[in-house]
């Protein structure tokens, strides 16, 4: 069935968008970039206005897509996740994801690194577990590995502890012990790990409090 466009307009509720008027009736709100070439008189075939929908539904695809990403990082199964969830078509979001890793905007192994550097600065917490949490996010092993490959783990429970032990500090030694060695435990660190890195810091704090009493 073929149709005329017989007005376009500006969507005054989404003022990137135009409406399309075919005989009368309006059947499309497009991106203005998806409607650029259409003009009043221009006939359109079911077939012609299937695929104006199509490229609209990519356009707002990406664009939810590139929202995410100037936020943060994302892996791809994020993205997926994230589009599907939104009510994209399976074949939009392949080709979204396809456009988004050509443009390199979209990178699993860029992701795995920032990921790990971002834990090491804010959240510090054991390769493991890292592991884990890079995985859940579809992240291919290889690209997890690469990721970790940097990472120091006795720097990590280190860090880890540091950040603890300010409020920890308080505490009589056992006890803070006790607390600190449980906190490093749930950030999935080694048995010898913790037990090296508390006695260390049992160590500098006895020293510490020592050179305080002379």
């Amino acid at each position: 069935m073929m149709g005329v466009i017989t007005a376009l307009k500006t969507n005054p509720r989404r003022p990137s968008t135009v409406d399309v008027y075919i005989d009368g009736r309006r059947k499309a709100t497009l991106p203005t970039a998806v409607a650029v070439d259409l003009a009043v008189g221009m006939s359109l075939d079911a077939a012609e206005l299937d695929s104006l929908h199509v490229q609209a539904s990519e356009a707002e695809a990406m664009n939810k897509a590139g929202r995410m990403l100037a936020r943060r990082p994302h892996s791809e199964r994020e993205v997926r996740v994230r589009l599907g969830r939104s009510g994209f078509e399976p074949a939009v979001i392949d080709r979204t994801v396809v456009r988004l890793v050509e443009s390199e905007a979209l990178d699993d192994r860029a992701f795995a690194h920032a990921w790990v550097e971002n834990r090491m600065t804010f959240r510090p917490r054991s390769a493991a577990m890292i592991r884990s949490e890079l995985r859940g996010k579809g992240v291919a092993a290889e690209a997890i590995e690469e990721a970790l490959a940097t990472m120091d783990e006795r720097q990590a429970a280190q860090a880890a502890a540091d950040r603890a032990l300010r409020k920890l500090s308080g505490l009589e030694p056992p006890e803070r012990q006790r607390r600190l060695y449980e906190y490093l435990v749930r950030r999935g660190f080694a048995h010898e790990t913790i037990r090296a890195v508390v006695r260390s810091i049992e160590s500098s704090t006895a020293e510490s409090e020592s050179e305080g009493t002379e």
